[in-house]
């Protein structure tokens, strides 16, 4: 029985509820009691940095272009450059603690980026790893487990703990009363349940819950670019490397523009598509019969949208006549794209609640600066197609540099 802010806490949690990938049951015992480190520490960041070295010369790892953009996302050159943002010589900084890091099973290396931010802040790391099997979690895993092999990073070896657990209470419950900060991803329903196991009093908590993501395309400017083969790519990564399923991965397509312009706008755009879809994606069958359960669905909710018909159903396009929230109840995946022509994004505040985190935007961000001042509640970033995936610091409006650090003040 161990005390953490004079909450009682019984570890003693069967072992065969527990996959340890990374440290184990003793380490799990005494991890809160280990000391924090100023955020953006050389040793730190050297830990990292050696890491990223790993993954960028491992063959295996090379096939995986998510492991590859986190490789060089943890590399010492970009940990420096948000060391200047938090301007730790200026104030007093220091860890939280203990953090514990409840993935998505439908992101592979969510869990990775989450991991960084908190280890470079300071703090010691207990993650709970995607409940699906990803090969991109091995490779990173490895890379890991090598470098905490190694004798200069072994103090790191009592900092991290990865594993594995089924839905359980009581494990969350022993879990959540040592940490100092819990962090959530998952949706709603899943946060909801976690909650209900009790934090000690001054644990911080991060929830990223729901959210879904949108496209803005200036079709004037679409049809100008020539890289338009290499825009066909970098929204294919933004949707179908993650099968839709992260809330980054655009949903909804919003046409701007005149009306000849967004029709051969579109025309080209699909078609450049479907060639990159069509060459790199693997579908399942099932595949095939959710996405006709979504536009049944659809079609029965909403008045006044027509599905398009396309050569097959590697793209299914579902036009919309007027924009409502209840379109974020009929989102798909693997390629279930809305689509709606606007002549401007004031036209979209109706779907701009708190549930709308990114959009992805090729033309002027001024059309974006208005949609933002008028009020709503949604939107947490805007961002170049290809890059709604990039992770940061600041993420659905957090800034994370701040909520898993304390800043002492010194009078």
């Amino acid at each position: 029985m161990q005390k953490s802010g004079g909450v009682a806490i019984h570890m003693g949690l069967r072992s065969e509820l527990l996959q340890f990938h990374i440290g184990d049951a003793k380490l799990l015992e005494r991890m809160s009691n280990l000391p924090v480190d100023q955020p953006f520490s050389q040793e730190r960041i050297a830990f990292l940095d050696k890491v990223s070295k790993h993954l960028l010369t491992d063959k295996e790892a090379k096939g995986y272009s998510d492991v590859m953009t986190f490789a060089f996302w943890i590399r010492k050159g970009n940990m420096e450059r948000e060391k200047q943002k938090l301007n730790t010589d200026k104030r007093l900084r220091m860890g939280r603690g203990l953090v514990l890091h409840i993935t998505p099973s439908n992101v592979a290396i969510n869990y990775a980026y989450s991991f960084a931010v908190s280890f470079v802040l300071g703090n010691a790391n207990i993650v709970r790893l995607p409940s699906k099997t990803y090969p991109q979690v091995d490779v990173i895993n490895r890379a890991i487990q090598t470098v905490l092999g190694e004798e200069k990073h072994k103090k790191w070896r009592e900092y991290i703990i990865f594993l594995r657990y089924e839905r359980n209470r009581e494990i969350n419950d022993s879990l959540s009363a040592i940490c100092d900060v819990r962090i959530i991803w998952g949706g709603d329903t899943a946060i909801k349940e976690i909650r209900k196991s009790q934090l000690p009093p001054r644990a911080g908590e991060i929830t990223f819950g729901d959210r879904y993501s949108i496209c803005i395309l200036d079709a004037g400017k679409y049809l100008e670019i020539e890289e338009k083969d290499r825009l066909a790519l970098d929204f294919y990564n933004d949707t179908y490397l993650s099968d839709q399923n992260a809330c980054t991965s655009p949903k909804l397509i919003c046409w701007m523009g005149k009306r000849e312009d967004i029709s051969s706008a579109k025309e080209i755009f699909w078609e450049k598509l479907w060639k990159v879809v069509a060459k790199k994606y693997t579908f399942q069958a099932v595949q095939y019969v959710d996405k006709l359960t979504v536009c049944c669905l659809a079609a029965t909710a909403m008045d006044g949208i027509r599905v398009i018909q396309m050569s097959d159903n590697r793209i299914v396009r579902i036009e919309l006549e007027k924009l409502s929230p209840i379109v974020q109840e009929y989102r798909g995946d693997s390629g279930v794209f809305y689509e709606y022509e606007m002549e401007d994004a004031i036209e979209l505040v109706p779907i701009c609640n708190g549930k709308l985190q990114t959009i992805a935007l090729l033309g002027n961000q001024k059309v974006i600066l208005q949609l933002i001042q008028s009020g709503v509640k949604g939107i947490d970033r805007v961002t170049r197609i290809g890059h709604t995936m990039d992770f940061a610091f600041n993420w659905d409006g957090y800034d994370l540099r701040e909520r898993l650090t304390r800043e002492i003040s010194v009078s």
